[in-house]
């Protein structure tokens, strides 16, 4: 059989997962699968929220949210699959090569790794779901194009545990979260009530408060603070307005007390801010809602590529 490789370390090249089966499907409502175990890994992909459960060993994990699960060479696991409505799933045989080379790169599908990890990534799933497409439309070169991807899912999902412990332990922001960060960002320039925030949400106002702490650590009212000061600095970059006009486009009538707060949230006046970090770049830009993508728009990321 013929291994693809990749570029690795100076030492040995990577050699790519070698995938054995592919499937998707959708068992009956109260169905299982197992006890069993098996002689390679496997990746699987709940797309849905359920009831389903997934045993190995002592533990149970009920996949009440999207989730990614992984079994190992010789794990006894089972399947107890939702009662109530079909169980759909993704799965992907493969095993390693280079396994203890891949093993180094990916502490996730070693022996102490996580067995199941809630995921609702787009990014992953369509991956996983492009891969099982090669396979039924191009089966010939599921090695050289589905390997490849295989572990680049794999390493993104890897990276996600471990490249940031403290992301990683984050949970999704519920929609009502989202929708009040938005609302917050659409309507910066107006007044803004806590009471009226949770109202929209359909929570308590004490719910509501809780869970902006418990989701981004800060209370709601020092969230719109946070979110007004951030604006005001894309602001004085972007725009030529004086110090008044950006604090009033920003929600704030008392330019005194816009200066303070900033220099109290920032360490730096408005205008040294604006003096420190202007630059012909940021001209012409535009401010963009900060919820829409996971980095920060309009920054010009350096030294991302070192030789």
């Amino acid at each position: 059989m013929i291994h693809h490789t990749i570029k690795g370390t100076a030492a040995a090249p990577v050699q790519l997962p070698t995938i054995h089966i592919v499937g998707d499907i959708a068992k009956k409502a109260g169905s299982g699968l197992g006890p069993r175990t098996i002689e390679d890994y496997e990746l699987l992909y709940f797309p849905d929220a359920s009831r389903s459960i997934y045993r190995i060993g002592d533990q149970a994990y009920t996949l009440n949210e999207p989730s990614f699960v992984i079994t190992r060479p010789g794990e006894t696991h089972a399947y107890e699959y939702d009662t109530q409505q079909p169980a759909r799933h993704l799965f992907i045989h493969f095993g390693l090569p280079g396994e203890e080379q891949l093993l180094e790169l990916l502490p996730m599908l070693r022996l102490d790794g996580p067995s199941c990890i809630a995921a609702d990534d787009q990014l992953l799933a369509q991956m996983m779901k492009h891969i099982l497409y090669i396979a039924y439309a191009h089966p010939d070169r599921l090695q050289e194009r589905g390997s490849s991807m295989l572990l680049t899912l794999l390493t993104e999902l890897n990276g996600q545990l471990y490249d940031n412990p403290q992301l990683a332990q984050i949970q999704r922001l519920p929609h009502q979260i989202v929708k009040a960060l938005d609302y917050i960002d659409e309507h910066i320039e107006e007044p803004i009530a806590v009471e009226m925030l949770a109202n929209r949400s359909g929570w308590s106002h004490e719910h509501f408060t809780r869970s902006f702490m418990q989701f981004l650590g800060r209370t709601p009212r020092e969230t719109i603070i946070q979110r007004r000061i951030e604006r005001a600095c894309q602001l004085l970059l972007y725009e030529e307005w004086s110090i008044k006009e950006v604090a009033y486009r920003v929600g704030f009538i008392d330019e005194n007390y816009f200066s303070r707060l900033f220099k109290t949230v920032k360490g730096i006046t408005a205008t040294a801010y604006r003096r420190k970090y202007n630059n012909p770049v940021y001209r012409n830009l535009v401010p963009v809602k900060e919820t829409e993508t996971m980095y920060p728009v309009n920054r010009i990321l350096y030294n991302v590529w070192v030789k």
